[in-house]
Formats: structure tokens, sequence, C-alpha cells
């Protein structure tokens, strides 16, 4: 599994400064205040229990049970008992607000320290699972303390960024999509952030669910190729094909000069076989811009797929000739063996017309380092269907096919 950085958290410096506790006229308040000094946290939540069973509307209590709840979760080793106190610490400081709302800066800068608390144990916990032999349990624990930050600050779109990450490591995907979507719920905008989302929905069976957010990709961030180009892959999978292209006609309308848009326009017209369209489209690409590596590349393949057709148009003509041979007169014979021949013309031609392209494409992904053993297949076939024995001799081991008798 591929492992992610962690997302970098700005943290401000100097020191927190918290409220301070006044007294208060509840004998069991002032009690609990002095057990959690004492860091005897059982007998302070019994004490504040029985403030809160005095009197059920007293702030200060959920107040200092926030405290003692905090303290004791993040004295505890328990993973699922730290993760319940800090529930309730949350809860009771949020209900301490509620009753008295002035208390509200307190319990902000006591969540806030609390937050960078847990999100430090993800992190440590994160860097132990890169460090194992087998981290996976690690990252669980890591997810866990990210998820945990996030319910202290539920808007904090890198705990959930984080979460999604730990949990990929952890190799629990479908666990991961959920905070990917809170991130974006809370105004997470970055590209990353869409893609990982659109190939965990892929990945777990909800191809239909990554469409939606592509499209949303695309309207943030239109000129980025990656996007495109899954969005484009969506829409085939998902058996959207049409959806598509009406999607990137509209698009080559409004921006023609638009290299990209003009290049996935070709490569769906490629993918249902409109050829023509696919080959006007991606020579309007590589007209732009002629190191375009993938327009030539596909190109070259919707000449060659033309062929192809143009192929297996003179191959059914042949064979129903065969078979009406008897029934036909001289002239009808002629007439179709005059069509085959025009075909098989046009047939050389359209491999003719594939090999610089593919020559091209080949060029650039040399110069990328990139494999052009597809590239390379493609042009032996052309290379042969058009007589250039040297060629395909030349080019038989780039395709693979240098063992071949």
């Amino acid at each position: 599994m591929k492992r992610f950085p962690l997302l970098l958290v700005l943290l401000l410096g100097g020191v927190l400064l918290l409220g301070a506790d006044g007294c208060s006229s509840d004998p069991n308040v002032e009690g609990a205040k002095l057990d959690l000094r004492n860091k005897d946290y059982d007998r302070a939540l019994q004490n504040i229990e029985k403030a809160l069973e005095s009197d059920p509307q007293n702030a200060e209590a959920h107040y200092i049970k926030g405290q003692i709840l905090n303290e004791q979760a993040f004295a505890t080793e328990d993973a699922a008992e730290h993760t319940r106190l800090l529930d309730q610490m949350v809860a009771s400081y949020n209900r301490a607000v509620e009753l008295d709302p002035e208390r509200a800066s307190d319990v902000e800068n006591r969540l806030r320290l609390a937050y960078f608390n847990e999100f430090q144990r993800g992190v440590q916990a994160f860097n132990r699972g890169q460090q194992a032999a087998d981290g996976a349990g690690e990252y669980s624990a890591a997810a866990a303390y990210f998820g945990n930050a996030a319910e202290i600050a539920p808007d904090s779109v890198d705990a959930y960024m984080n979460q999604a990450f730990a949990l990929i490591n952890a190799k629990r995907t479908a666990d991961a999509i959920a905070p990917f979507e809170m991130a974006i719920e809370k105004g997470d905008t970055s590209v990353d952030t869409y893609v990982y989302l659109a190939d965990l929905y892929r990945m777990n069976d909800q191809p239909e669910k990554a469409i939606p957010v592509l499209e949303q990709a695309r309207e943030l961030h239109p000129e980025n190729a990656d996007v495109q180009a899954q969005l484009l892959n969506a829409y085939v999978v998902s058996g959207q094909a049409d959806r598509a292209v009406q999607v990137y006609k509209e698009a080559v309308q409004n921006d023609p000069s638009n290299k990209l848009y003009r290049y996935n326009y070709g490569s769906i017209l490629l993918e249902t076989e409109d050829y023509e369209g696919a080959i006007e489209q991606l020579g309007q690409a590589v007209a732009i811009d002629p190191d375009y590596t993938n327009a030539q590349y596909n190109l070259g393949a919707a000449y060659i797929n033309t062929a192809v057709a143009l192929n297996d148009q003179v191959s059914a003509m042949d064979d129903d000739l065969r078979a009406r041979r008897s029934e036909l007169s001289d002239a009808q014979i002629d007439e179709i063996e005059a069509e085959m021949d025009r075909l098989a013309q046009q047939r050389t031609e359209m491999f003719s017309k594939a090999i610089p392209h593919l020559e091209k494409a080949r060029t650039l992904t040399d110069a990328e380092g990139g494999d052009p053993t597809g590239i390379c297949q493609a042009l032996f076939q052309a290379y042969a269907q058009t007589g250039q024995t040297e060629k395909v001799e030349a080019v038989s081991a780039c395709a693979g096919y240098e063992d071949m008798n």
C-alpha cells in the first residue's frame, strides 16, 4: 500500500492560557476540584455527579467535569476508554457553554489544547506505523486518534484528511471514504482529496458516486488533466459514455483552443468507436500542441482502429461474395470486388496515417522515460500492414515480439 505524507499542521507559538476557576458555592464541586488536583479522577467524578444530581443546570459542574474527563482520558492507556472519555468531555464542555455562554472562550481554549494533544497522538502512531514491518495496527490506532481529534474540532479538515490516509495505510479503504467525504463537506478543495475519494468509490464498487465528486472537482480545477482523465474514465466505467460525449462536446464549443478538452472529447469518441470524430478532435489537440504525447498516441490509435474496421468490412464483403457468387452476375461481382479494392486501399492509407503520430508518441515517451511497449506494438502492426519490413524488424524488440519466428 502506498504511504501518504501527513498534512502539515501550523501550530501557534506561545502558552495556551486557560481561564481560572473561581470559588463555587457547591461543596461537591469544590471537592471535585481538590480531587482533580490530586489526580483522583474517580472520586472527582463522584463529587461532580452529586453536584449535578442536586442541580443539573450547574454550568460550573459541567465545566469541571469536562476538565476531569480530559485529564482522565489522557491518563488511560485503553484506546476504547480513551475515546469514550473524550466524547463525554466534549459533551460536558458543550453543556457548560449552553448553560453559561461566558465560558465559551475558556472552553474553546481547553478544546483546542485537547485537539492538539490528540492530533499529536495520531501523528506518533502514524510514524510508528511507517517504521513497523507490519504497521496496520498502528495505522488503525492513528486513524482512531485523528477521528477523536475530528470529534473535538468538527470543522478541522486536517483531522479528517489524516484519518483517511491512516485508514488507507491500514488497508481499510472502505472506512476511508467517510473522512474524505467529511473533509470535502468542511471545505477542502484540493485536487488530491477529490481524486482519492473517487478512487475509493470505484475500489469499493460505488462507481456511480465517483462522477458527481469528479464533476465538482472539474468545476474547481478545470485545467487539471488528472481530474479530466478520471472523470472521463468514470463516465465510461459507469456506462455513461453518451453523457461524456455531450459534456466534452460543450467544453470544446466553449473553449475550442483548449487542447485538454479536445483530447478528452476525441478520446471518448474513440471509446465509442466514432473514429472519424475522434480523428478530427485529436488532430486539433496535436495541432495545438505537437508534443502532447497521449493525444499523438490516441490519434494514431484512431487511424489504426479505422483501418481495422475497414478490414472487417472487407472481410465481411468477401465472405458474402463467396456465399452468393453463383447468384450474382459478372457485373455485380465486378462492382463488389471494385468496392472491396477501394476499401482495402483506404485501409492501407489509414495504417500509413497512423505511423507519424505513433512515431512521435514513441519519441516523446522515450524522452519522458515512459514505457513505449504499447506504442511499439501499434507501430509493428502499422509497419506490417504497409509492407515496411525493415521497420517491422526494428520495432519488434520494443514491442516485445523479438522471440517471434
